[in-house]
């Protein structure tokens, strides 16, 4: 009989229980970057450093007109001869004629004035030099787009490139931004009074509502939507492969949005072009509303626009869009004008993202709002410069850490990069510099929520931009590995 002696009969147990208890390599190695991303966290260029070579997959809360730099504006005026107001530094496309001060770029020596001009431009087209004392924050914000929005078709391609060679530089491989209908040439026909019962049952009378809607649907459709959004794809896909957009590393798509500033029917309208452009999965994979959530028409009608997300998504089923709610903070709107927007966009339009969501600390039904968020998976698109910036809402009093608590995904974008003069990696220095409770796996996720929950289509390109994701992340964790800074000795 074979002896065993005692010794050996432990030895193999504490054999066994390390075998049962080894730590998977990946997962040590992610624990040890971790260790280093504690050690950086309050330097503010390591930190930097750190997340500037981190993959950040996508930014999916993205405005194409926002997220272009005033100086690339500037130059594709520059370069096509545009027109400027030399007292103003208002600026316009060559297309159409202007009297004095307006002179073409062409007219304008190049000297200190050319370049005071060029600098009062981008003071007026973005937060560059923002002073309080002579504006409001928010207003000025919403102000910059009418001094270069215009401008973002008519250099669209140049737009496009800027915004994927930005991309790539700082490690994102997908955008998802969000432009108007390039091509709108359809009219409602008379609408027998459709308008002024809109806003009437918005307030009592759901049923109501989508009958009208339904109405309108059907003569919008009769009077060449169809047409209208074909045309549409045909300029957009042109633009697109001009820019040479898409390769093995970046990739961009369209979310169209409406204006919420417009009358009701105008923005059924053009939600309804969306919706149809959508519904045929092509380059445009989302819809959205925009403009400024406490406009006095946006406040008296949202319900009624998340009316009509709800009637359109049960025409349309196949068709995801993330909403603009809760962008409001204290004192911008009364208090009883916080209690509802995230709830409306959630509960009643079915938004499958929603984008702020500032206000939600301030909704009557904040746990249930939260609670369905989380188990539907409906992630919040987070955006710290420009709530600080617009709302003047950060630290303790931003959201981030109560939608993350109640396992809300979470996901860092940047909003309007070209107006607020910022990038991804900046956004990500902000979150970690000022939510020291949340660690780099947490912050990971959210890097990996940014795919997970984007509008790609089909399902097996984005399991493939995952994959994508998930091997840049490894190559970037082994890299942390080989150039950490040493522990600094206690």
């Amino acid at each position: 009989m074979l002896k065993v002696t005692k010794t050996r009969i432990l030895a193999a147990g504490v054999t066994g229980l390390m075998a049962l208890t080894t730590i998977p390599k990946e997962k040590d190695v992610t624990r040890r970057v971790s260790d280093y991303f504690e050690q950086v966290r309050r330097d503010p260029l390591l930190l930097t450093t750190f997340f500037a070579a981190m993959p950040k997959g996508g930014d999916l809360h993205h405005h194409f007109s926002g997220s272009v730099y005033g100086e690339t504006y500037w130059q594709i005026l520059s370069d096509s001869n545009g027109w400027i107001n030399t007292a103003t530094a208002e600026i316009d496309t060559p297309g159409r004629a202007h009297p004095a001060p307006w002179k073409h770029f062409a007219e304008l020596p190049r000297n200190g004035r050319f370049d005071s001009l060029k600098q009062a431009f981008l003071r007026m087209a973005s937060v560059k030099d923002f002073n309080e004392s002579l504006r409001p924050s928010d207003e000025h914000f919403f102000a910059t787009f009418s001094k270069m929005s215009f401008v973002a078709p008519f250099g669209m391609v140049q737009g496009l490139r800027e915004l994927k060679q930005r991309a790539v530089d700082e490690q994102v491989q997908y955008i998802e931004t969000q432009v108007g209908l390039l091509d709108t040439a359809i009219t409602l026909p008379e609408n027998a009074g459709w308008e002024k019962s809109l806003v009437a049952a918005s307030l009592k009378d759901s049923l109501a509502v989508f009958e009208i809607l339904d109405k309108a649907r059907a003569a919008l459709l009769a009077h060449g939507a169809g047409s209208a959004v074909d045309n549409f794809f045909r300029r957009l896909e042109h633009l697109h492969q001009e820019a040479n957009i898409d390769d093995t590393t970046f990739m961009l798509r369209y979310q169209l949005a409406a204006s919420r500033l417009e009358a009701p029917l105008e923005v059924y309208r053009r939600l309804l072009l969306a919706f149809e452009a959508v519904n045929r999965r092509s380059l445009v994979v989302g819809v959205n509303l925009l403009k400024r959530e406490d406009g006095e028409v946006s406040m008296r009608d949202y319900r009624l626009h998340m009316l009509m997300f709800a009637q359109l998504s049960r025409l349309y089923p196949e068709v995801p869009y993330s909403l603009h709610a809760g962008e409001l903070a204290m004192g911008m709107v009364r208090p009883e004008q916080l209690r509802t927007h995230i709830t409306d966009a959630v509960l009643t339009a079915g938004a499958k993202r929603i984008g702020h969501g500032v206000a939600i600390a301030y909704e009557t039904a904040c746990r249930t709002v939260l609670d369905s968020m989380a188990r539907r998976k409906v992630p919040v698109e987070i955006n710290l410069s420009s709530n600080e910036f617009i709302l003047k809402v950060k630290n303790e009093q931003h959201p981030v850490l109560l939608y993350h608590t109640h396992q809300v995904p979470v996901v860092i974008c940047t909003d309007d990069a070209g107006v607020l003069r910022t990038d991804l990696t900046r956004q990500f220095v902000l979150l970690a510099t000022r939510y020291p409770s949340l660690h780099y796996a947490d912050i990971k996720q959210m890097i990996i929520n940014s795919i997970q929950y984007s509008f790609i289509y089909p399902a097996a390109l984005k399991k493939q931009q995952l994959r994508q994701l998930e091997a840049a992340l490894a190559r970037f964790e082994a890299e942390v590995l080989r150039y950490r800074r040493p522990a600094v000795a206690k």
